[in-house]
């Protein structure tokens, strides 16, 4: 069984909270180079809301991205602010993103590349900035699973399933971008 942080494929096991950061603040630059370059004879906006294999544009797996990265922040704060919170269980789906994790929002609406990449980038920052301001003794303090399994995550669990998101979403957004482009 997968425990956060774990990943058959990618395992982050043994990512420290630095290395975490550094991810983080890596994806806005690797989103916005997925979903900013085209072909002189590609129609950017066709392509990016175009919906993929699995019914879903890259568009909206980036900002599913951007809005699991905003939930995981809101777990980070509090396991940093309260004695063992439970966490809400929209954290706790965030943090057990395996890959198949189906975005929130209309499939068929219409997004906006800049919009969506503006909002991913202020996320992914926050969340870095934050994980950079957690002192050493922070990493292990816990917050509790919702739903009553009483299973404690730690600040490093969450930051680690953070950047697994935003792995799992550059894979669903070049997906997502290869198959537009099939004809």
């Amino acid at each position: 069984m997968s425990t956060p942080g774990t990943r058959p494929g990618l395992d982050l096991s043994r990512l420290s909270p630095g290395d975490a950061v550094v991810a983080l603040r890596s994806y806005p630059r690797r989103f916005r180079g997925l979903l900013t370059t085209f072909g002189d004879d590609e129609r950017p906006d066709d392509l990016l809301n175009r919906p993929g294999a699995d019914g879903f544009s890259a568009l909206v797996h980036a900002q599913g991205v951007a809005e699991d990265l905003a939930v995981l922040a809101g777990a980070l704060r509090s396991i940093g602010r309260d004695h063992r919170p439970v966490l809400a269980a929209d954290a706790v789906g965030a943090l057990r993103v395996f890959g198949d994790r189906v975005p929130s929002g209309d499939r068929a609406e219409h997004r906006d590349a800049d919009a969506v990449l503006d909002r991913l980038s202020r996320e992914a920052t926050a969340l870095a900035d934050q994980a950079e301001g957690t002192p050493a003794d922070g990493w292990a303090r816990t917050g509790v699973e919702a739903g009553g399994t009483g299973r404690e995550l730690t600040a490093l669990d969450v930051v680690r399933a953070a950047v697994r998101r935003g792995a799992q979403g550059l894979r669903t957004v070049e997906q997502a971008l290869a198959a537009a482009r099939r004809p």
